[in-house]
């Protein structure tokens, strides 16, 4: 095969070289300054034997895959520049060459559920200060401020022998019943973009109406952003009340008499065993939250922003229990019973919101049940479609009247579309609208590396320069389709690191520059990325 590769030209001012894969180098730079290799390798343990490719130099390949545009892991090798036979890309990425992309599936088809999480903590273990950086941005000095967290679910569809990738199942994929995979998501609403926390695979069965797939999201969360302080004082509410019902249920099943009494009582013995044991579980939660509390020294507000699946009575019950504020869909509003309430509020009733869009809080919709009452928010909505169809939906939210009003409850609710264009950006930009491999640990891991590469490509501008407006204002897709298959002349003086973009290509001209010399960019902003759903 041809080499597409550098040319060195040593002089004694610089090493030069050329790539044709120019951002992809300079994300290698930055990845070594985040030393991305040195935590893999502390992490990672797969069980494979290394002749001239360590399992870490695989693994670090298939994310250089996916942040290079590759469709398919055979791109590495086959794609008409194949990154392969650019060693330039490979040495930025602290390797001498990279291995044929068939030993970079049997890396990955080794993978255990282990190896998974290893990977998923060696990430974490990376953005950490970035993360931690950008939420210190929004919540403030006193970290008062809202830390908006959108979470929501995305399918997979399996193409060819769906039978053989493994950890799928049937469900409701991009609005029609398929076999493939779901990712819940969670997603950090920074000042000026988005970014990943963690994301699970799940089979294509996992729904979230169980509200399963947020409450297993929880602690991921909090290991990566923090957490809020826990409602103690309300949950002591709640055992009261639990305890008041058991004590209720106690006496009944004592005077239980006459006729049928039997079938009675057996059917109020269920009752109280199962009050019971839930009496046990809160009490055992109350304990756990008051030690949570003490070894929380730095609380933060976290505000979830979620769509109507999520907004079952068990996910709110928990979600208040544990601290957090939100704004969720309680339901679709479809309900034939809703609609007479809706059609009881007088106009004067309804406020405009946006065109064609209106919101109210004198609906009188049923709220969710909980172990104890808290003051929630309802805030009907309604809408009509083009063909004059009315659409109605209820928003739920712990934010007080004295802190949003009516319109502004709605307007925050609706910017949960950046996660919707996050997903967008995951199965465009990063062609992760079908899954890479067919074993699930495969696919899980591939997850924890399209999240990385979503955030690497904000975040390494934290690290490097540029006299081109065009990059330092572009999207993903640009950055990953068209900066990340020019070519470019490298030169190397010292720790100075200087990348420019050969004529004749799109990004002609434009310099980026990398010091490695510099100290660590905790104080410097992201440039803005574009934010449209089409994008983004």
């Amino acid at each position: 095969m041809q080499s597409h590769g550098t040319t060195p030209e040593v002089t004694a001012q610089a090493i030069k070289s050329t790539t044709r894969h120019g951002f992809l180098v300079a994300l290698g730079w930055v990845a070594q300054r985040l030393n991305l290799v040195d935590v893999l390798n502390r992490h990672l343990r797969i069980n494979q034997k290394t002749y001239t490719h360590t399992p870490v130099d695989k693994v670090v390949e298939a994310l250089v895959a996916i942040l290079g545009n590759c469709r398919y892991m055979k791109d590495l090798n086959f794609d008409p520049e194949p990154l392969v036979a650019d060693p330039a890309v490979a040495q930025a990425w602290g390797q001498e060459r990279f291995a044929h992309f068939s030993t970079v599936c049997a890396t990955f088809s080794k993978l255990t559920e282990e190896n998974v999480q290893q990977l998923s903590d060696a990430l974490a273990e990376i953005q950490a200060p970035l993360l931690q950086q950008e939420v210190a941005a929004v919540a403030g000095p006193d970290r008062s401020g809202m830390v908006i967290v959108d979470i929501d679910l995305t399918g997979q569809k399996v193409r060819g022998e769906t039978r053989q990738y493994t950890g799928t199942d049937f469900g409701y994929i991009q609005g029609k019943l398929a076999r493939g995979y779901q990712i819940a998501a969670a997603f950090l609403s920074g000042k000026q973009q988005r970014f990943a926390i963690d994301g699970l695979l799940k089979s294509g069965k996992a729904n979230s109406r169980s509200g399963a797939c947020l409450l297993e999201l929880i602690p991921r969360i909090e290991a990566r952003i923090g957490r809020p302080l826990r409602r103690v004082e309300w949950v002591e509410a709640c055992l009261a009340q639990q305890k008041a019902r058991v004590r209720q249920l106690y006496q009944q099943l004592q005077t239980v008499s006459g006729k049928g009494s039997a079938r009675r009582k057996q059917k109020l013995q269920r009752e109280f065993q199962e009050e019971v044991q839930h009496l046990r579980e809160v009490n055992q939660r109350l304990r756990q939250y008051r030690q949570e509390n003490r070894t929380n020294p730095a609380p933060l507000r976290i505000v979830l922003r979620a769509d109507s699946a999520f907004g079952t009575p068990e996910v709110i019950q928990r979600l208040l229990e544990l601290g957090y504020e939100f704004t969720i869909k309680s339901y679709s509003g479809s309900n034939p019973a809703y609609k007479r309430l809706f059609d009881a509020v007088p106009a004067e009733g309804w406020v405009e919101v946006e065109k064609n869009r209106f919101a109210s809080e004198a609906v009188t919709v049923p709220g969710p049940t909980l172990l104890a009452p808290y003051p929630v928010r309802l805030v009907a909505m309604r809408r009509w479609d083009a063909d004059g169809r009315e659409v109605r939906s209820v928003i739920l939210t712990t934010l007080q009247p004295e802190e949003l009003t009516t319109t502004e409850v709605v307007k925050l609710y609706h910017g949960r579309q950046t996660i919707e264009a996050g997903f967008q950006e995951w199965k465009g930009t990063f062609h992760f609208g079908t899954p890479r491999m067919r074993k699930y640990e495969a696919n899980a891991a591939f997850t924890q590396l399209v999240l990385f590469a979503f955030n690497l490509v904000r975040w390494a501008w934290r690290f490097l320069s540029t006299n081109s407006p065009k990059l330092a204002e572009a999207g993903s897709r640009l950055l990953v389709r068209v900066a990340a298959r020019c070519r470019a002349t490298i030169r190397c003086l010292g720790d100075t690191l200087r990348l420019v973009f050969s004529r004749g290509t799109p990004l002609a001209g434009a310099e980026i520059t990398l010091n490695r010399a510099t100290p660590y960019p905790y104080a410097l902003l992201t440039p803005r990325m574009s934010s449209c759903s089409r994008e983004t």
